[in-house]
């Protein structure tokens, strides 16, 4: 029974061919990349030595952000006093217009890495099945192509990457990338260096509205140097959940907002529900 059901699923998928795919689901990235959306979630990562789960707000003026958690635990009087302390420094207007500044540039930088997705590789079919919203997931192998140029450093990367990356066919849009370093590469990202072989990026994205998708898991794993000399390593593994729209907000109103957001968890953990829950 489980092959007969299989059967139609791969030959409606090898129905389109993979670069097309590709290209369409890139295309509505960019769409969906190029709209403005204010949004609150949570997010897990490590900071330094702890593992701290933090609830963030988008403003007009940026992303605003407080820790609910620190190793599962609520903050104790030093860790707040010490979070109170970060905030007011991250929300001064003159650190949050260099902020904004800079993640507009990460944010020109990154679609115009996935702009190159279609052309810097080739793909294969691996698998399709059904996700558990119904929704026709394909899977692709994807390996560079041979003789693309990358029109910048950034793309550059795309060279010495292959992985697998999996569509949502139903939606046309990008579900995971999964690539890994298979030779030493050069980069930019405002920076000149060098990426080592084996370092690993990772995305997943989930549906928020049919017309709006955001990441649910970031995983970065880089070594490398910059400018010859000093040595680069990057080890980022966040996880993003509980995403619920937002009226636009002042920094002081979203920072209000962050602190009703702690009070929350914490009279939640008063009851006995688990701290890092989704």
């Amino acid at each position: 029974m489980a092959a007969l059901l299989a059967a139609p699923i791969r030959a409606r998928a090898q129905k389109i061919p993979p670069e097309t795919l590709v290209r369409k689901a890139v295309a509505n990235e960019l769409k969906d990349d190029s709209q403005t959306y204010l949004y609150s979630w949570k997010e897990r990562k490590k900071r330094g030595p702890d593992i701290v789960v933090e609830r963030d707000v988008q403003t007009p003026h940026g992303v605003v952000s407080r820790v609910l958690l620190i190793n599962g635990k609520p903050l104790n009087a030093a860790q707040k006093s010490a979070e109170e302390a970060r905030m007011r420094k991250a929300t001064d207007p003159a650190q949050m217009r260099r902020k904004q500044r800079s993640d507009q540039e990460d944010d020109a930088r990154t679609s115009k890495m996935l702009s190159a997705i279609p052309d810097a590789f080739t793909f294969s079919y691996v698998n399709t099945v059904r996700g558990p919203n119904g929704h026709m997931l394909v899977t692709l192998k994807f390996t560079p192509r041979p003789g693309f140029e990358p029109p910048s450093r950034e793309v550059k990367v795309f060279t010495g990457m292959h992985g697998e990356l999996v569509v949502d066919e139903t939606a046309m849009r990008l579900v995971k990338v999964d690539g890994t370093l298979f030779h030493d590469v050069d980069f930019g990202w405002g920076i000149f260096g060098r990426l080592y072989k084996g370092g690993r990026f990772l995305i997943e994205k989930t549906e928020l509205t049919p017309t709006h998708w955001d990441t649910s898991r970031m995983r970065l794993r880089f070594d490398g140097k910059i400018l010859i000399f000093k040595s680069l390593h990057i080890d980022d593994d966040e996880t993003d959940w509980d995403y619920h729209p937002v009226p636009s907000m002042t920094v002081a109103e979203a920072i209000h907002f962050l602190n009703r957001s702690e009070t929350a968890q914490n009279a939640k953990l008063a009851r006995g529900s688990s701290p890092g829950a989704r």
